[in-house]
């Protein structure tokens, strides 16, 4: 209060004066480990602060299912959070498939669109923002120099009886002390750059989270630990600390408003077109509804993907069951895919799930049938020949197995520098050995200090003092002997990623004869007669097959840990490549063995080999021998981690990847079929479902029948996820389509319209292509002018006749892979990203071949260009059928302010060329072509989002938007509303794509493209409504949904009316849309039209003294077409006055907003 006191009120949800509030700014707390419900929220409005904790916190309720009340959803109410969707999920009044006035907006959302940065930006800022952290590391460290100068030089002061050495100190004294304010200053970092007048982008951005986002805009520095309690602490610590933690959560509410204040009016900016802000209002609003058919879903997809992995597993495990059999015999030398195991015995006891068979021979001593030489690491031999406290154990080897760390990083050692730590790539002694080398760190001139102080530390702390203070007791001993013998006995996996153990000397040795271990002495026959029972014979295992079946806690002794991801499986199943077997290199992944003499044809380069690892491999090509690589998607210098994975599965259908059997091809089915489902499958489970119940009413009628019920999931949805805008989501925007060999894939089709309701949407045939074509037309102010515009208008994916059909013909590979050839050319994606795309699909094909293609099809689609300053003054494309589109995007792309066509929206700091280098490579220009086309797909969606809410509301259509996913938009309808919403989408996607052609320029629009193909009224959410859905976990098939095109839903609907009594459709039917157009600007439509006939045929000339020629002319037309503009300018800001000016009498006006708007529309204000 004014007054600087306070008060507090229970209220049912935000309220002021009775009056609910319509703006909050809003955030949850919620602890993962309990639940995903919120414990606790605070919400701040202009009036009053709001807290709520949740029942189940304060003990009141068993039930931690509790959501928090926001206010009727009739009320029109703005929620502003960061990363608001989760925060959304917790908010009752949200799951209801009611149409809500609940609006949110995302402060991450809001800064991505503004300074976010794109994929391929982010490995550099990252670079950049770790090199900046060492500048202000090797500052701090200067400052900390300087001033132990001054202090040291001011001791020598007050020592100094030289008056003139006493002099020149104090000069140097007072240097150092004037600069000093200098050195400190935060800005001295920025002097250069502020000289150069010139920023990095990489310093206008930042990472997503709240902590950078409110560093960047605001310069608030954030304390983010408090969050750890909600993850660690129980419900009883946290309520302790209630009153702490609400006022961290309430801290979090006042940074994100701050953040808020700062990123919404650049992104009204960046975006000014209403249309962009609406549309993403109503994207934030997204709900799914499912049935019980979602737990079913869950149960059946779990069970089948364990079925199909149980079943290659058993194989599996038969598989290695007889190689090991193979260890007395040793045929195995004989396999060349078994002899690339690990043969060396291994002693198999009762942890392996083996007891061994006493001998009935009593008086005898034992003997042995196979008595193998036991084999050991060399390090663990000389710790066994030595003794664990032996002086040479204690400052080698022993450091290493007791992990010991200095300052947290990894003890190391070397002869040239004995035992040091590594910060920074840099070596560095320990502090206590001043300029001498450490020979031992478990010394008390080391060890003492360093643990003492906590600097020097070890996994086993107890321990390692022991060693430190010399004590030499059995149980140390003991303690020491077993945790070497269980790291002697660790697998290459782990030891090879441990940074102590990858230090040790793992080559095979034979195990030494130690004098203090009883059970290595030979047997004495006196001892033998005193023997009621003989000592049981060993049991041997091959390594490979003993490390398969080490210990696992909640699994019996002796379980095999196999599957078709371990790194064995390939050689069990004795996978070939082309008929030549597989073979694994440490250093090159999986390749393939052929004899050097044979007639053998390939793209790969031979291999050699250079780690130690690999020294079987080494002595192979010693023998005639030669090792490729197997193909990779990435190219050869990528190595492949499992032949057994998704992308190796239509070798095995061709027959490039074989076994004997069909051991592989069954492995490889069961990975594809369970691929989807092991990827997707924790994203799922962990999706939130509120089931509809006393509390929560979510719309429909609850069912009498057992098992019937109803719930709603709220998508995670970040509704500008990316630079472009697009909205981005683990899970539903990421789900694939229904395929029948796919496990789980048929997520999307879970999501179930109620009784009574369909699921009305479309998706915009070939969005972004039409939008990079039509650009290319608009040069011409005609659609079609271009040959690729002519392409998109005409040609059909039923004809084969499409732009994908096409290439895919012509390049012979699948339309699929055409379309992703094709729309990476369109972003920029250069020759190298076809030749691979090539090379993928086709095993056979040699990279010469493939680059010819490539070079040809990129000649004739995209052209050639040339930078010659003589001609355009840029980068300039042609002779190519898409010259005219890549000149057009690029001239986007690098203009000084790049917008979107459709609704203006200008691209992030991060890709704009005031900020960004150009030189090749780092001026990042297939982002920025991406940009272009992405950015404007997002104004298509958004326009047709907006279109569809005027609709639905001056019509009454009872609908709501249910999602969209890229190009994909649905609407939960009432049965009897679906016509009119099928009509409505059409006329929207109308309206969208006429205004597109007449922001480029062009008065007319093809029919061909003005219309949806067709809407799907369904009851499910799938691609397409005649896909069954049928997969391994959903072997029964959905019945077909309704498809409607444009001249079936005139019929439907009376000839195309919206009204519900299919009135007919007036031009004025006297019912106002309630906007205004004060402030509305008139674009310039012909922005993109060509100025001259020699700029359009340069671009589709191949003779570059024509183009020289064309170039000439050019100029000499934009010289012309300039000075007209210049002229045209003035007298049209002359007749916007005279209008502006006949508004009215002025009674009754606001003339404070009318003036704002007035000198905005003059370009006074900005």
């Amino acid at each position: 209060m004014e007054d600087g006191s306070s008060y507090c009120e229970a209220v049912e949800f935000p309220q002021f004066d009775g009056r609910s509030e319509e703006m909050l700014v809003f955030d949850v707390e919620t602890m993962p480990e309990y639940s995903p419900y919120a414990i606790m929220a605070c919400a701040v409005s202009k009036n009053a602060w709001y807290s709520w904790v949740s029942p189940w916190l304060l003990g009141q309720s068993p039930d931690v299912r509790h959501l928090i009340p926001i206010g009727p959803s009739t009320v029109p109410r703005v929620v502003v959070g960061h990363n608001v969707s989760y925060d959304r999920g917790r908010l009752l009044e949200e799951y209801s498939i009611e149409p809500t006035q609940n609006r949110f907006l995302d402060t991450m959302a809001l800064h991505i669109a503004v300074k976010g940065i794109s994929s391929h930006q982010r490995p550099a800022w990252i670079q950049y923002r770790k090199s900046k952290e060492k500048d202000r590391q090797r500052k701090a460290e200067t400052i900390d120099s300087v001033l132990e100068l001054i202090r040291q030089g001011e001791e020598l002061r007050e020592t100094e009886t030289d008056p003139e050495k006493r002099q020149e100190l104090d000069i140097r004294l007072r240097q150092m002390e004037e600069s000093l304010p200098l050195l400190q200053a935060d800005e001295f970092d920025d002097v250069e750059e502020e000289e150069a007048s010139t920023k990095r982008w990489e310093d206008i951005t930042s990472a997503n989270s709240l902590a950078d986002v409110a560093k960047l805009h605001c310069d608030i520095d954030m304390d983010k630990g408090t969050r750890n309690d909600f993850l660690t602490s129980t419900p009883e610590e946290i309520l302790e600390g209630i009153q702490d933690y609400l006022d961290y959560c309430a801290s979090d509410v006042g940074v994100t408003h701050a953040v808020f204040a700062k990123t919404l009016p650049s992104f009204l900016s960046a975006c000014p077109s209403p249309v962009s802000f609406a549309g993403v209002l109503t994207m934030g609003s997204s709900l799914l509804t499912v049935n019980e058919q979602w737990e079913a879903y869950l149960e059946n997809a779990e069970r089948t993907y364990k079925e199909l992995e149980q079943g290659v597993k058993r194989r599996l495990h038969d598989l290695a069951h007889d190689a090991k059999e193979m260890m007395q015999s040793e045929k195995w030398k004989e396999d060349v895919w078994l002899s690339q195991l690990d043969w060396t015995p291994k002693v198999a006891s009762k942890t392996r799930g083996v007891v061994p068979v006493q001998d009935t021979e009593q008086l005898a001593p034992v003997v042995k049938s196979v008595s193998p030489p036991a084999s050991v690491p060399a390090w663990y031999a000389e710790f066994l020949k030595h003794g664990a406290l032996s002086k040479r154990i204690i400052n080698g080897s022993l450091n290493l197995i007791l992990e010991m760390s200095y300052d947290g990083h990894p003890a190391q050692f070397t002869q040239a520098e004995k035992w040091h730590f590594v910060v920074d790539g840099k070596t560095t002694r320990l502090p206590t050995s001043s300029t001498s080398k450490t020979a031992t760190m478990l010394g008390r001139s080391h060890g003492s200090p360093g643990m003492n102080g906590g600097r020097l530390s070890s996994r086993y702390p107890a321990l390692a003092w022991d060693v430190i203070k010399g004590n030499k007791s059995a149980q140390v001993i003991e303690q020491l002997d077993t945790l070497a013998h269980q790291v002697a006995n660790l697998p290459p996996a782990d030891y090879e990623g441990n940074p102590w153990f990858k230090q040790l000397d793992w080559r095979l040795v034979p195990k030494p004869d130690h004098p203090a271990k009883v059970e290595d002495k030979p047997p004495e026959k006196k001892a033998a007669k005193r023997s009621k029972k003989p000592s049981p014979t060993p049991v041997y295992w091959p390594k490979w097959y003993w490390e398969l079946t080490r210990p696992k806690k909640d699994a019996p002794p002796g379980t095999l840990d196999l599957t078709v991801r371990s790194r064995v499986s390939p050689l069990l199943l004795r996978l070939s490549w082309q008929g030549w077997p597989l073979f694994h290199s440490r250093e090159h992944g999986w390749a393939f063995r052929v004899p050097s003499d044979a007639n053998f044809e390939t793209r790969a380069t031979s291999l050699t080999f250079k780690e130690p690892a690999d020294s079987l491999l080494h002595n192979a090509i010693q023998k005639g021998f030669v090792f490729y690589k197997l193909p990779h998607k990435d190219g050869e210098k990528a190595n492949v981690g499992s032949p057994l994975g998704k992308t190796f599965i239509k070798f095995a259908q061709d027959g490039t990847l074989t076994s004997p059997g069909n051991e592989a091809k069954d492995a490889l089915d069961m990975n594809a079929q369970c691929s989807y489902w092991i990827s997707a499958r924790d994203r799922v489970l962990k999706q939130m479902v509120v089931w509809q119940d006393e509390r929560v009413q979510i719309g429909v009628p609850r069912s009498q029948e057992p098992g019937k019920k109803w719930g709603v999931i709220l998508p995670q949805v970040i509704t500008m996820g990316t630079v472009t805008r697009r909205a981005i989501e683990k899970t539903w925007l990421t789900a694939s389509n229904a395929k029948a060999n796919r496990v789980g894939s048929e997520l999307k089709a879970m999501v179930r319209a109620p009784d009574g309701y369909s699921i009305v949407g479309a998706d915009v045939d070939s969005e972004e292509l039409w939008i990079s074509s039509v650009m290319g037309d608009a040069q011409f102010g005609l659609h079609g002018a271009t040959a690729i515009g002519w392409m998109t208008l005409e040609g059909t994916k039923a004809a084969g006749t499409d732009l994908h059909s096409k290439t895919a013909s012509i390049l012979g590979i699948s339309r699929d892979q055409a379309k992703v050839f094709n729309y990476s050319r369109i972003y920029g994606a250069g020759m190298r990203h076809a030749v691979l795309l090539l090379l993928q699909s086709n095993a056979g094909m040699l990279p010469e071949q493939a680059q010819k293609l490539a070079q040809n099809l990129y000649a004739s689609t995209k052209g050639k260009n040339t930078h010659r300053p003589d001609l355009f003054g840029r980068k300039f494309w042609y002779g190519g059928t898409e010259s005219l589109v890549f000149n057009k995007l690029e001239e986007i792309a690098l203009s000084d302010r790049p917008q979107t066509p459709a609704l203006g929206c200008g691209v992030t700091y991060a890709l704009s060329k005031e900020y960004l280098p150009a030189t090749f490579g780092a001026d990042y220009m297939p982002s920025r072509i991406n940009w272009v086309v992405q950015s404007s797909g997002v104004d298509y969606l958004h326009l047709l989002i907006v279109a569809m809410d005027h609709l639905i509301k001056k019509y009454d259509i009872h609908a709501r938007y249910l999602i969209s996913v890229h190009d994909e938009l649905r609407y939960l309808v009432k049965d009897e509303d679906r016509y009119r919403a099928t009509l409505a989408l059409q006329i929207a996607n109308l309206w969208t794509r006429s205004l597109f052609a007449y922001k480029l320029g062009m008065d007319d629009l093809p029919q061909g493209v003005a219309f949806f193909s067709a809407v799907d009224i369904d009851k499910v959410l799938r691609k397409e409504v005649d896909m069954s859905c049928v997969t391994p976990s959903q072997p029964v098939p959905i019945p077909p949904g309704e498809c409607l095109d444009i001249a079936q839903v005139l019929a439907k609907t009376n000839g195309g009316s919206l009204w519900v009594d299919g009135a007919p459709m007036l031009e004025k039917d006297g019912i106002e849309s309630g906007s205004s157009s004060v402030g509305y600007r008139q674009p310039d439509c012909l922005t993109h039209r060509a100025t001259s006939a020699a700029w359009l045929r340069a671009q589709v000339s191949s003779d570059i003294k024509e183009i020289k020629r064309l170039a000439y002319d050019h100029k000499a037309v934009v010289e012309i077409v300039a000075r007209e503009k210049n002229k045209r300018k003035q007298a049209t800001g002359l007749k916007r006055l005279k209008k502006i000016r006949a508004l009215g009498d002025g009674n009754g006006v606001d003339w404070a907003n009318t003036v704002e708007q007035l000198l905005k529309s003059l370009d006074v204000l900005s």
